[in-house]
């Protein structure tokens, strides 16, 4: 998993089962550190997850920032 460059996007429909395949990527993301799974774009257009502030990812702003450990939404539907 690498950090990039994102902003916020709409959560698909099936949000939960992209975190739950997120979680199984990246078992750390399940600590309480202040740091959320979200649906992210990167600033090349690759649609994925991420970890994001609490109040970043909550403030649904449309503003680029890092997006720790990036995984894209392709690598997560093949553990559905």
């Amino acid at each position: 998993m690498e950090n990039k460059i994102g902003k916020n996007r709409i959560s698909p429909k099936n949000e939960n089962d992209y975190i739950a395949a997120y979680i199984k990527e990246n078992p750390a993301a399940k600590r309480q550190d202040g740091m959320d799974i979200a649906a992210v774009i990167t600033k090349d257009g690759t649609r994925g997850h991420g970890l994001l502030p609490e109040d970043i990812n909550r403030s649904h702003d449309k503003d680029y920032h890092r997006i720790k450990d990036f995984i894209t939404d392709n690598k997560l539907k093949k553990n559905f």
